[in-house]
């Protein structure tokens, strides 16, 4: 069983990655995400698509180290910069593009250098506002890596800007609020997102 605000369930088979999408609007998703695969393909560093169905995707396996791993084992300055310089370039790249669910969650990287092997799991991707990518990296380490939100100064140098917090803030809750909103949403995962819009109301910047 997935837990409450999880959307699909990815398992390695040999030298490829095998993701299946669950809940609701699978198939959209999966559409979205095979689409960003194909046109991003050379232009930033995302998996090779290898198959498609309605639900499923299948990439080459890439190598690198999730971010999450790397900051819970004591790099979350590397990181965080790094995530910094990919944003920058993906907007710089193609503007008006958001990820949707961009942060160390979602990066692999050269455990070595910290260099950004992949950019994954696109399926929220749309157009929308700059900050809102910038936003959602500093919410993941605010709410799963609390011990560390002194790195994300090293997130907001390597971007090159620091968005006022109440904009910031402001971007967190309208994603948590657009996640919890999602047609087909079960009360649990309601639930788990009214929880988390609680606890990003209560922020303060510092």
């Amino acid at each position: 069983m997935n837990l409450p605000g999880y959307s699909h369930r990815t398992y390695v088979d040999g030298p490829t990655v095998v993701k299946q999408f669950l809940g609701p609007q699978a198939a959209l998703r999966c559409a979205t995400e095979r689409a960003a695969l194909t046109d991003l393909a050379g232009r930033l560093p995302v998996p090779r698509l290898l198959d498609a169905d309605d639900t499923m995707l299948r990439t080459a396996l890439v190598a690198g180290t999730h971010g999450q791993h790397l900051i819970e084992n004591g790099h979350a300055a590397p990181v965080l910069d790094s995530c910094g310089r990919m944003l920058r370039h993906l907007q710089q790249q193609i503007p008006g593009l958001v990820h949707g669910d961009f942060g160390p969650n979602n990066l692999l990287f050269d455990p070595g250098t910290f260099t950004v092997t992949a950019i994954v799991d696109w399926e929220w991707a749309h157009t929308g506002e700059t900050i809102e990518d910038l936003a959602w990296t500093e919410w993941i380490v605010r709410r799963h890596h609390r011990d560390d939100t002194g790195a994300l100064t090293h997130l907001f140098t390597a971007y090159g800007s620091t968005p006022p917090w109440p904009a910031r803030q402001a971007a967190c809750l309208a994603r948590c609020r657009a996640l919890r909103d999602r047609p087909g949403n079960d009360p649990a995962d309601a639930a788990h997102w009214d929880r988390n819009i609680t606890i990003t109301a209560g922020w303060t910047e510092h």
